[in-house]
């Protein structure tokens, strides 16, 4: 009687079904990490632009020229006409290439696409310019600045009308940060 070496059909069957199985469970590990790692990676760019946008406030809101010798708007915020949050600002610390005094207009607003986007428009105090608007950022759901008047926190404000505020607070809900609160800046103006 001869033995021939090799394997039966059944086992062939058996290890190939094995094999599909473990390289199944193995794909499906690694696409779940590869989801979960693009959103994190989508949350980590959100909440960095929300950093860099809250920063240049703070740096602008500290350069806030609110001298009551100036004969201008030093500081304005709320909802325009349109329903659009602003804020206005007369500051020396706009960082731009041009010195001086310097109005900087923020908004939130839908770009030609109808995505929403946060515009900033700057000009000289004195200038003649144009105030062009250019586009800051997109990936911001929602805006809102509150000013805070010692005792009660305002959605409005105008500092020809009210003078100065205490403390101002920017609150950016961002597009892709489902499920996380809303970054929070409260500023202390100097």
């Amino acid at each position: 009687m001869s033995k021939d070496a090799g394997f039966t059909l059944l086992e062939i069957l058996v290890a190939i079904t094995l094999t599909s199985l473990l390289l199944t469970s193995i794909y499906g590990v690694f696409s779940t990490t590869s989801a979960a790692k693009e959103q994190v990676e989508k949350q980590g760019a959100a909440l960095h632009l929300g950093r860099v946008l809250i920063a240049r406030l703070d740096r602008e809101l500290l350069g806030l020229a609110l001298d009551t010798q100036i004969p201008h708007q030093a500081l304005r915020g709320g909802q325009n006409s349109l329903g659009e949050p602003y804020l206005e600002l007369l500051t020396n610390s706009s960082g731009g290439p041009q010195s001086g005094l310097r109005q900087v207009h923020y908004r939130l607003g839908p770009d030609p696409d109808n995505r929403m986007t946060l515009w900033r428009a700057e000009k000289g105090l004195n200038s003649s310019e144009a105030n062009a608007e250019e586009r800051l950022a997109q990936g911001l759901d929602k805006l809102t600045f509150s000013f805070f008047d010692g005792q009660n926190w305002r959605e409005d404000w105008d500092s020809l009308i009210n003078g100065r505020p205490v403390l101002v607070r920017a609150e950016l809900t961002l597009a892709d940060t489902e499920g996380m609160p809303p970054l929070v800046g409260t500023f202390d103006l100097p």
